[in-house]
């Protein structure tokens, strides 16, 4: 039987017209399956985040980081922020409040936070924006490798608190006795902070006594005792109570004229004389990409703990001149910033 050339075209036409719509799928697979992806990575997710008051910094800082990485709130994240008030009880109520609601993970900034949480809902995944002590504290079996629902940062290497007794020491080489302040809970922290300073202490020739505190009442009593017994310099340890009551601390050692170096830059911004501290920030950057990472399908366990990469000198002139006191020029040098 002969095809006449009408239909042989129109044959022809069909088939190029498969070929056409082959060629269009695909090619546009490799798009099809990034749609894909988007739409997966749209869906809504909501995450606990727990802070002491008075930080707006850093919540800014993570939720912005976590717009940088493509999140929207009430898009495809909704991010429920408990505040709690200084010197309060609102550390357990909140962190009950929040385990109610319905959310994949909890943030927090602190490790007095961390423990409440865990107390309340030990089946709940956390990340720790900072932490004297992911390990000793049962957060995780290692840095490397947490291996449970916890990970976070790791804000005590060792050597800091070294450090900080030895910069104290070198600005106000005067100092003989100094006061360990120590407002760390759980364990391990203040442990391996007093184990640090006690053998930097017999290096530079130094006393070193701990006092500690978990209340503002019982810091509010380890200040005054510390006056009392005439220490005349002051190591604070790491510790969210320090933390929420630094003005408090830093107008003590001011009114005293007791050297004092500090765990974070904000002991310094408050008036406090020095701090060698991480930057809070980034950690609470870092923290938006361990959200993004547990949102996109990563077990907690799995990512490696992190500490600081960088450690930063803050000195302040001013609370330096009312105690007429010179930073040194070896120490002015090192100074990252100088207030």
């Amino acid at each position: 039987m002969l095809i006449n050339s009408t239909e042989r075209n129109y044959e022809l036409k069909c088939r190029r017209r498969v070929i056409k719509k082959l060629a269009i799928l695909i090619c546009a697979a490799p798009f099809i399956s990034s749609c894909n992806r988007y739409f997966q990575s749209s869906k809504m997710h909501r995450v606990g985040y727990l802070s002491s008051a008075g930080f707006p910094e850093i919540a800014t800082a993570f939720t912005q980081e976590l717009y940088n990485l493509g999140f929207r709130e009430g898009k495809n994240i909704i991010i429920e922020k408990r505040f709690i008030r200084p010197n309060t009880i609102d550390n357990s109520i909140m962190a009950t409040e929040l385990l109610k609601l319905d959310l994949t993970l909890i943030v927090v900034t602190s490790l007095p936070l961390a423990l409440e949480v865990r107390k309340a809902n030990p089946d709940m995944p956390m990340v720790i924006g900072t932490c004297p002590g992911m390990v000793s504290n049962g957060f995780a079996e290692s840095l490397e490798r947490p291996g449970g629902i916890y990970t976070g940062m790791d804000e005590l290497p060792p050597g800091v608190t070294s450090k900080r007794l030895q910069l104290l020491k070198k600005t106000v080489p005067a100092v003989t006795r100094v006061a360990l302040l120590s407002t760390t809970p759980g364990k391990g922290g203040h442990e391996t902070q007093l184990s640090e300073a006690t053998t930097t202490a017999a290096e530079l020739g130094i006393e070193v006594k701990p006092y500690r505190a978990n209340s503002l009442a019982q810091l509010e009593l380890a200040l005054q005792t510390i006056s009392d017994e005439k220490m005349n310099g002051l190591l604070c340890f790491q510790g969210g109570l320090s933390v929420v009551n630094r003005k408090l601390i830093a107008d003590f050692a001011a009114q005293k004229q007791i050297p004092a170096i500090y765990q974070a830059t904000l002991f310094a911004e408050a008036g406090g004389l020095m701090s060698w501290a991480p930057d809070l920030l980034q950690q609470f950057r870092e923290a938006a990409h361990y959200v993004m990472q547990i949102l996109n399908g990563a077990k907690p366990g799995d990512l490696p703990i992190k500490r600081p990469e960088k450690y930063y000198l803050t000195l302040n002139l001013s609370a330096a001149k009312k105690m007429g006191l010179t930073f040194p020029p070896d120490i002015m040098i090192q100074a990252t910033r100088v207030l």
